[in-house]
């Protein structure tokens, strides 16, 4: 059983080294995944301000060619009042030039008021657009240097899913489907140590009459606790860890 006990040892040491380069390469790719989530955002709150900038640009022509009716109109308006002949048609004729000139100091308002928002709405798109600039230069950078370490990564999981196809065989087919149903339910650790009584799996203590049979090695054991599968954890062997 002791040999049984080393071999599952050492298929859980290559399964944690496989484990942490899997995490590694999810960090890298968790970190590209969110520096495009920002880019994705900034661009779209690029076209959010383009969209109100060129809403604001096509009302601000509509209102320059309804000043420019307006003017004309109000220039007819006045050369009618040369050629009227009652007070009541002249008062009338004034009043519509009145509500003409109010009617344009309103858009003449409003379009202060467009050309102040589109000089606001230029200079966020402008920002919005360096920082989005700058965001892709860095996730081209990173990009390229995440590919070059899964390069490095693959290559060193494909020697490990080797040895661990060859450590693998060397398990009783019935001790590695216990062994692999163990490691699915706890997060890919089956298999800890026991050091001074103490699971390092659950960081529970073992029943003391649990641990003097682990010293023997003459049968393998589970925590009461995790459920993990037990070896002794010599306290120099800890101290390297």
């Amino acid at each position: 059983m002791k040999e049984e006990i080393q071999r599952l040892k050492d298929l859980q040491d290559v399964d944690l080294k496989i484990g942490k380069i899997e995490r590694a390469m999810a960090a890298g790719n968790e970190k590209l995944n969110s520096r495009k989530g920002s880019i994705e955002k900034q661009k779209a709150e690029i076209a959010e301000f383009e969209a109100k900038l060129a809403e604001g640009e096509a009302r601000r022509r509509e209102l320059e060619s309804e000043v420019e009716d307006a003017q004309l109109m109000i220039k007819d308006r006045q050369n009618k009042l040369m050629k009227v002949q009652t007070n009541r048609e002249y008062q009338s004729i004034l009043k519509e030039i009145d509500d003409a000139k109010s009617a344009n100091r309103q858009r003449d308002d409003e379009l202060v008021r467009l050309l102040e928002q589109a000089d606001y709405l230029q200079k966020k798109i402008d920002d919005q657009a360096a920082l989005c600039a700058e965001e892709e230069a860095q996730y081209n950078e990173d990009s390229g240097q995440l590919e070059k370490e899964a390069d490095e990564l693959e290559a060193k999981m494909a020697k490990l899913l080797k040895t661990r196809a060859t450590k693998a065989k060397k398990v009783k087919a019935a001790l590695l489907r216990k062994y692999e149903q163990i490691r699915e339910k706890r997060g890919g650790v089956a298999m800890v140590g026991v050091n001074r009584g103490v699971c390092h799996g659950c960081f529970m203590n073992v029943p003391p009459q649990l641990y003097n049979e682990l010293l023997r090695e003459d049968k393998l054991h589970a925590c009461p606790t995790c459920n993990r599968l037990l070896y002794n954890l010599p306290d120099e062997e800890d101290e390297s860890k």
